[in-house]
């Protein structure tokens, strides 16, 4: 009987040439696939991560972290931060710094923050309220990554009802320059004020941005307008703006800085009056933290309304 197991040529044998042929087959086929994966993953990539902006938003009343609750206090310290994503000067991100940065501050305008993660943290205006234990709202002007991606936002001991959240103009093409202005009613004193947080482009955009904004803000009294302008007291908008005694440097006053021409983070004010302020130098963030205490001022009055 001839054992076949052990003959030089059994029938599952093929040539040496027809099963390089299969091997090369194979690995064509496997080449495909790869390149057709890579090509939907380039794709995908392409579609979920451009940046498009955040259509108009609106609400009534801000969240708050489980069982606080809104004070009423005047006068009031409201700040301005461009916190940088939580990026401090010496690279590292840490939000917990930021927040004992802000701690003690009633009404807080906040730039450059970032939304909610993909494995489902909170966007960073959620992660500082609850650090402080004050109420929050994020206004996100740009949609990344299927979720709302950077933004500004407030945070507010003090009872906030309407806002209203919409996008600036902006340069077609330049997704950096996506911008959004927030405004919300704050009761001070059973009378609302107008706070308005805003961080402009710092491109060609820009001074048509700022005057759109100065012309919300005229609008309103007592009202803050409070963001990273990324202009100085140098810009010809604002020297005309400010030729007005009702618009109020509310940092220049309070700090006697009216000659600090580089800054361009601001504190504006209308109907109220400054009692003083402070600032935190650079270092949490690559911008300084600056903060006044205001108080209203009876003669105030809401001369165009309220928000719509």
């Amino acid at each position: 009987m001839t054992d076949m197991g052990n003959s030089p040529h059994s029938p599952d044998d093929k040539p040496p040439a027809e099963a390089g042929r299969r091997m090369t087959a194979s690995h064509r086929r496997r080449r495909r696939v790869l390149l057709v994966l890579a090509l939907g993953i380039a794709l995908y990539a392409t579609y979920a991560g451009r940046r498009t902006p955040v259509e108009p938003q609106h609400g009534v009343g801000i969240s708050w972290p489980e069982a606080a609750q809104p004070v009423a206090k005047t006068p009031f310290r409201v700040a301005i931060y461009n916190i940088r994503r939580g990026k401090g000067t010496d690279g590292v991100r840490d939000l917990s710094r930021t927040a004992a940065v802000l701690r003690g501050a009633d009404l807080i305008g906040l730039n450059e923050l970032a939304g909610p993660t993909l494995w489902g943290r909170g966007d960073h205006a959620e992660r500082l309220g609850q650090s402080l234990g004050i109420g929050w709202q994020f206004a996100p002007n740009q949609y990344r990554w299927h979720r709302y991606h950077f933004g500004n936002g407030l945070l507010s001991r003090l009872e906030v009802g309407r806002w209203t959240s919409e996008p600036l103009i902006y340069e077609r093409g330049k997704s950096h320059s996506h911008r959004n202005l927030l405004k919300a009613e704050v009761m001070v004193a059973g009378r609302p004020i107008v706070f308005m947080v805003t961080h402009l482009d710092r491109g060609a955009i820009r001074p048509a941005q700022l005057q759109h904004v100065l012309d919300e803000f005229v609008q309103y009294n007592p009202a803050i307008l409070a963001g990273d302008l990324n202009t100085t007291a140098a810009d010809p908008l604002l020297i005309a703006f400010f030729a007005d005694s009702n618009n109020v440097d509310a940092i220049a006053r309070a700090l006697d800085a009216a000659d600090d021409r580089g800054r361009i983070d601001w504190i504006i004010t209308r109907g109220l009056r400054v009692l003083g302020g402070g600032m935190e130098p650079v270092g949490v963030s690559d911008h300084p933290c600056y903060w006044v205490d205001v108080e209203l001022v009876d003669e105030a009055r809401n001369e165009a309304g309220t928000l719509e």
